[in-house]
């Protein structure tokens, strides 16, 4: 057990991590699982998980809600507690909450209840603390040498996993590694509205982590909870999930990928529903929400202008040259494209400003270290968040979203030059096997190397 992992149980786990000590076995992986208002979603989840090649799975469910929760999830959870109940013999390893375990045909299923009165999330929290809930248990085993995997591994109870969704990571080195996400696909209902909004949804996803890589950004993945694993090192090291209601997973991968890299996996890709949910404020569920329930939404359909990946790359090339040179940005400005009549240098300025970009820089530059460790530092400044930040300005104030099926085809980056397919299901796949190559590089901070190193 590292000093960070022994430090990191012993003063932020969560009290329910304590409860390793008292379960039986060893497993070769193992699998977090928050379940909020779910129903036979859940079930199909847990019948999804695949053998593990290094031996029993355990699958740890949370089943979680606040005092303040609607009474459609207290009745959920009190249908899905009822029905984990009667899936086989339950052995009880601890009070307040209710833990405990029963079989499964992969290993062992081990439920976190706190879903009942007297043991609710507190009010404003919810799937971060969950998951984090979840993740501190499985960290404690393997701290233990009860979990042979060094992957914490995190999804969904609305997913479905694919049959070698524990062997594709074997190939990932954990000791150069902080995090992998798997591929992924939405499984569309059979609703014909609600499938082409989710078709569109996805297409915003990858079109907007096709635009990060091309740019150059390290905060080039998807972020999905759902398709995450994590080292043991890396998820101690970065204070394990925080416990908000949303986000949580943008919040720890942002953290991860200043720690090291992130991998893309390539393989069969988990399956997400593509449904529509109120369960989180920030959710595929509330995106699928928004195009279905306005009117025109999905004829209306737009993304990112182009350009604005393209002035994001201008940013991240002046980072470099800050980086090399050890100058201020207003000296390195003279490095933009200012002759390009498609570049607005002022437009970019301006967004920077609103990100506090000068002063950051120059406080970074002034400290000591060499060309690689400036560059890091800049790029863990510039990071996930302030990255969306700076798009979210050029969109604004000059760049605003065009069409989608116009910035598909003007998009450099998404292979769809000149289209004018409207076949949503073949954009999407065509922008999946553009994702797909992906894998071939590593996001993440310490992935970025100077020019000419």
């Amino acid at each position: 057990m590292s000093d960070t992992v022994a430090e990191y149980l012993a003063e932020r786990a969560e009290p329910e991590a304590a409860v390793a000590e008292r379960l039986e076995g060893t497993f070769g992986h193992a699998l977090e699982v928050p379940a909020y208002g779910e129903d036979e979603t859940l079930f199909a989840t847990l019948a999804s998980v695949p053998a593990g090649p290094g031996g029993d799975v355990l699958i740890v469910v949370v089943l979680n809600a606040r005092g303040d929760s609607p009474a459609s999830v207290h009745r959920a959870n009190a249908a899905a507690r009822k029905k984990l109940a009667s899936l086989g013999t339950k052995t009880k390893i601890g009070t307040r909450p209710d833990v405990y375990v029963s079989g499964h045909s992969r290993g062992t299923l081990l439920v976190v209840d706190r879903a009942r009165a007297g043991t609710y999330l507190p009010t404003g929290q919810g799937v971060g603390l969950a998951r984090k809930i979840g993740c501190d248990l499985i960290l404690a085993l393997q701290a233990s040498g009860r979990v042979g995997s060094p992957w914490i591994h995190a999804t969904d109870a609305d997913v479905r996993l694919p049959g070698d969704y524990f062997s594709q990571i074997a190939a990932v080195d954990p000791a150069e590694t902080a995090a992998a996400l798997y591929f992924f696909r939405h499984l569309f209902a059979d609703d014909e509205e609600l499938a082409r909004a989710g078709r569109l949804y996805e297409i915003s996803l990858r079109y907007d982590t096709l635009g990060l890589a091309w740019a150059g950004s390290p905060y080039a993945y998807q972020n999905m909870g759902s398709c995450l694993a994590v080292t043991a090192a890396a998820y101690a090291a970065v204070g394990g999930f925080p416990r908000t209601n949303a986000i949580e997973d943008v919040t720890i991968l942002n953290a991860l990928a200043k720690l090291g890299r992130i991998e893309r996996l390539a393989g069969e890709p988990v399956g997400l529903d593509g449904r529509i949910s109120t369960r989180v404020p920030v959710s595929t569920g509330q995106a699928l929400s928004a195009i279905v329930g306005k009117r025109g939404a999905a004829e209306s359909f737009s993304l990112h202008h182009p350009l604005a990946f393209a002035h994001l790359a201008a940013w991240l090339r002046l980072l470099g040259a800050v980086a090399r040179r050890g100058e201020d940005v207003p000296a390195a400005l003279g490095t933009l494209p200012l002759g390009n009549p498609f570049f607005r240098a002022d437009l970019l300025e301006d967004a920077l400003r609103q990100v506090d970009a000068f002063a950051a820089v120059r406080d970074t530059i002034r400290e000591p270290g060499d060309e690689r460790t400036r560059l890091r530092r800049l790029h863990r400044w510039f990071d996930g968040f302030r990255t969306r930040q700076l798009l979210g300005f050029l969109r604004d104030s000059g760049l605003p979203p065009l069409p989608y099926l116009q910035a598909l085809a003007e998009a450099p980056f998404t292979g769809l030059t000149d289209t004018t397919e409207e076949d949503l299901a073949a954009l999407g796949d065509a922008l999946a096997e553009q994702e797909r190559r992906l894998s071939a590089a590593p996001a993440g901070v310490p992935s970025i190397e100077p020019e000419g190193a």
